[in-house]
């Protein structure tokens, strides 16, 4: 018999080996270690309460990882990782653990669930589109190493300024419906950093980044969450150009890499191409649920 338990009913030894096996065998496994899949429950919002385990008799089968952050009002809820263990795939399992999730989000009046999905992932795009929701975006990974080219003129046409992700969330510079992890109010707990280019108090352009960088060495890498556009002229373009060769480095020999990006005015990608940035493998869909009020 099927029934449905939260993970806070497991100990996180037994749910961090639910989802490890639950992820084996598809596109990419989620491997991790037991401290790693505990500090991502806290790092990226994910809630014991609203996380689904389905069960068959007292085997536990399947698992939704979920979490719920609320942006000026509105609740907006995440779907972490779905995954079913190997044994019972092919079953129509996935759609009845999915619904499930979906009516505990409802139990607290979220207003838009999201989530994430491997671009080749037929299955599970086509599953989530059976069960309300639409894909809204492609979400890219690119990648470039070394020096890249810097024009010093764009970086002292206007005022550029680093400063915590934390504090550009809720402050209007950055959409709020977003893919989950490129949020600034996440990505401050890995020590995120936004990149604003102001002139006449204006905000024109911004990004979001994370440097790897050991204390007193040079950056090793950068990963680019988020590029925003606030003014489309020739103006608003070199804004844009100016925050992502200060925030991605582009002085610096160094690993770069975007992840779940968006390319939200079709100009951040054409830039970074021209500057040596290529297409990995990877690429997923950003997919939204609106929940009717």
């Amino acid at each position: 018999m099927i029934s449905f338990k939260t993970i806070e009913h497991l100990t996180f030894k037994e749910a961090h080996k639910l989802f490890t096996r639950g992820f084996e065998g598809y596109f990419v496994p989620m491997q991790m270690s037991l401290d790693a899949f505990v500090a991502r429950l806290g790092n990226e919002g994910l809630s014991t309460e609203l996380s689904v385990v389905m069960f068959d008799e007292d085997i536990p089968i399947g698992i939704v990882l979920q979490g719920i952050r609320e942006v000026d009002g509105q609740k907006i809820a995440w779907n972490g990782g779905t995954g079913i263990i190997p044994e019972y795939r092919g079953k129509k399992l996935g759609t009845i653990l999915m619904e499930k999730a979906l009516e505990l989000l409802k139990q607290q009046s979220v207003s838009v669930a999201t989530l994430e999905a491997l671009t080749v992932n037929h299955p599970a795009i086509k599953l989530y589109e059976k069960i309300g929701y639409e894909v809204i975006d492609t979400l890219h990974f690119w990648e470039a190493d070394g020096v890249l080219p810097f024009d010093e003129d764009v970086a002292s046409e206007f005022s550029l300024k680093r400063i915590p992700a934390l504090q550009a969330a809720n402050a209007g510079i950055f959409p709020t419906l977003v893919p989950w992890q490129v949020d600034p109010s996440i990505i401050p707990k890995v020590g995120g950093e936004a990149v604003i280019a102001t002139k006449n108090e204006e905000v024109l352009a911004a990004c979001l980044v994370k440097t790897k960088q050991q204390y007193g060495s040079e950056v090793e890498g950068v990963t680019l969450f988020q590029a925003v556009l606030n003014k489309e002229d020739e103006e608003g373009e070199r804004a844009l150009h100016a925050v992502l060769q200060e925030g991605l480095y582009f002085q610096h020999s160094l690993k770069r890499t975007t992840y779940n990006l968006v390319d939200y005015k079709q100009k951040t990608l054409s830039f970074l191409q021209n500057q040596g940035f290529k297409k990995m493998e990877l690429s997923q869909v950003f997919m939204v649920k609106k929940f009717l009020t």
